[in-house]
């Protein structure tokens, strides 16, 4: 989805320009037992590919063994076939609130003003309060590649700001307007779920 890519928070904190090996990052892993201590070792090893990873309960098809893990466990993870392999340690066990919603997006990084957008989000606010399917208006008005307008379930952190509190503070049928100044990114946003948590695992996880 090539608008989201930007808002998506990256997992991906640094290069991993010379690779480390296993046995390398699970001595590095042992010495960290809480998120604080992430900063410090990625100072220690600034070639290396360190980052935050947060596993939902839902995830438990794809990721077993580290759904049932417990805190201080150190265990492998893929996120994709023949990708980067990471090591991971089980640093919490909290629990997220999660949201789902449906959007049109509208770039006013091209030739849409400002004022054509409001006109535009006026048109496909006024056609889904007479009766249109909200996935029409995803057809005839969205401009990224997201053809459905559907987002799966999220939690705070996974896009910016602006969206993201304009989103959490809703209930299920809200239909409403998101604004990201900055990046000229402006919304049309169907609330279809309420709220709802859920059960991560947080923890670190370095490439090898």
């Amino acid at each position: 989805m090539k608008t989201f890519a930007i808002l998506v928070v990256s997992i991906f904190i640094t290069l991993n320009l010379n690779g480390q090996s296993f046995n390398e990052a699970k001595k590095a892993l042992t010495k960290i037992n809480s998120l604080d201590q992430i900063d410090q070792l990625r100072a220690q090893h600034p070639k290396w590919t360190i980052s935050t990873d947060l596993t939902l309960e839902s995830d438990s098809s794809e990721f077993p063994d580290i759904v049932k893990a417990n805190v201080g466990d150190i265990l492998k993870k893929q996120y994709i076939p023949q990708g980067p392999t990471y090591l991971i340690k089980i640093l919490e066990e909290r629990e997220e609130e999660l949201c789902k919603v449906k959007y049109v997006f509208l770039d006013g990084r091209g030739t849409l003003s400002k004022e054509k957008i409001d006109s535009l989000r006026t048109v496909i606010i006024d056609r889904y309060n007479n009766g249109d399917y909200f996935g029409t208006l995803v057809k005839d008005y969205n401009m990224d590649s997201n053809q459905t307008g559907e987002l799966d379930w999220f939690y705070k952190g996974i896009f910016v700001d602006e969206f993201d509190s304009a989103v959490r503070k809703r209930k299920q049928g809200d239909l409403f307007t998101v604004d990201v100044d900055d990046e000229k990114w402006y919304y049309v946003v169907l609330k279809t779920h309420d709220n709802k948590m859920e059960k991560a695992k947080i923890g670190v996880m370095i490439q090898y």
